[in-house]
């Protein structure tokens, strides 16, 4: 029930390839996760997690000074579906209302994360399936898509499917005073990943989901005042593929990566930064490979390697022309079985740590460790000669 106290789970070890200390923040015979990577998943210092315990998902708030556990909400069983994919996660926080906004059972949740009042914003229309979204930086919207049902099993080897649908997307703006809603934007297209400016209250990026050779453009701004839409990083073409963006701290950049295939045939990797109006664009080689990335600037950037053959947190720092070689910060030690149990890793807000999620386990946990000097970690090259 919610406001129900769990006793700390919290243990440190030291780990077996780096050395540095890593703090397991929690410890049941369930998934526990953190939000997705792109989503604020921190509270006055604390972390707002999502976890399964008692077969139902809710959230919860894990209190840094004291380590406890406070259920958060108290939400009806989990449905098979979300088990596998996990649509709470990628909820989020908006520390100025003090509040987290839930996309779950269809539903658009506003929790008051002092009072624990809960109260529906919106309800997905019969036909289609909330996707995700986030709140503005203002505080007064919840933007948020909404996927016409037309392949019913996106992620249960449907994702081409879902792509060649070309199923309706709409995104919903939500007044989160009054929950009144409007559709702000329509296509017969496929769009995920509706995320807001941290800084800027009119600016969202969505992406044109489906695999990237096959698509026709990744990367899209939104300006919600002027309804108008417009390519990011316009050059993308089936030669030159972009993913896993991400809005940086300042709120006007955004980081991406992908492949680039070269007139000789040649195929490299490589990220890249740019402001929202396609200005001061910053494309790096970068002929590494991991699941995920995110940066909170150009400097320094976390990866989460691929599993079983790379189960580990990576770092890389920004040199003159590019980036250092990988750096092992930690052994995550996850095969990321379910989308609940992926890897995700993100920097703390201060930017001292990395928050990641690992099933090392079996189940989901969240685990904390701290970046100090980057130069004292081993590279990756070694580590892999040794195994």
């Amino acid at each position: 029930m919610k406001g129900t106290k769990f006793s700390p789970e919290y243990r440190e070890y030291k780990d077996k390839v780096s050395g540095r200390t890593i703090r397991q923040l929690t410890d049941y015979f369930t998934h526990s996760n953190h939000f997705y990577f792109t989503n604020h998943t921190f509270f006055q210092g604390d972390i707002i997690f999502k976890s399964q315990r008692g077969n139902s998902s809710n959230l919860y708030r894990l209190h840094m000074n004291s380590m406890v556990i406070e259920q958060l909400t108290d939400l009806p069983q989990t449905p098979l579906d979300d088990r596998f994919y996990d649509r709470m996660q990628h909820s989020c926080v908006h520390e100025g209302n003090e509040e987290a906004y839930m996309f779950y059972l269809g539903k658009v949740f506003a929790l008051h994360l002092r009072t624990l009042e809960l109260r529906v914003l919106y309800e997905t229309p019969e036909g289609f399936k909330l996707s995700s979204g986030s709140p503005s930086a203002d505080g007064k919207y919840v933007f948020a898509s909404i996927n016409e049902n037309k392949v019913h099993r996106e992620f249960e080897d449907g994702f081409y499917e879902t792509w060649a649908a070309f199923p309706e997307t709409r995104i919903v703006r939500i007044d989160i005073e009054t929950g009144k809603s409007e559709v702000v934007y329509a296509e017969n297209y496929w769009i995920k990943h509706v995320n807001m400016s941290p800084t800027v209250p009119n600016l969202m990026t969505y992406c044109h989901e489906g695999p990237w050779h096959k698509i026709d453009h990744r990367v899209w701004l939104f300006d919600t005042e002027t309804g108008k839409s417009t390519k990011v990083v316009p050059d993308q073409s089936p030669l030159k593929t972009v993913g896993h963006e991400y809005w940086l701290a300042d709120g006007v950049r955004l980081g991406y990566h992908g492949k680039k295939t070269e007139p000789d045939g040649q195929v490299h990797g490589y990220f890249g930064f740019i402001r929202h109006d396609n200005t001061e664009r910053v494309e790096l080689d970068f002929p590494f490979h991991s699941q995920h990335f995110h940066s909170s600037d150009m400097d320094l950037i976390v990866g989460d390697g691929q599993k079983i053959t790379n189960p580990h947190i990576l770092l890389w720092k920004r040199e003159a022309n590019g980036y250092s070689e990988p750096r092992v910060l930690a052994h995550h030690g996850g095969i990321s079985l379910l989308q609940a149990s992926h890897v995700h890793p993100r920097f703390t807000q201060d930017d001292k740590h990395v928050l990641y999620t690992s099933d090392r386990g079996g189940y989901a946990n969240m685990y904390l460790v701290e970046i100090g000097d980057t130069d004292n970690l081993p590279k990756l090259a070694d580590v892999q000669a040794k195994d």
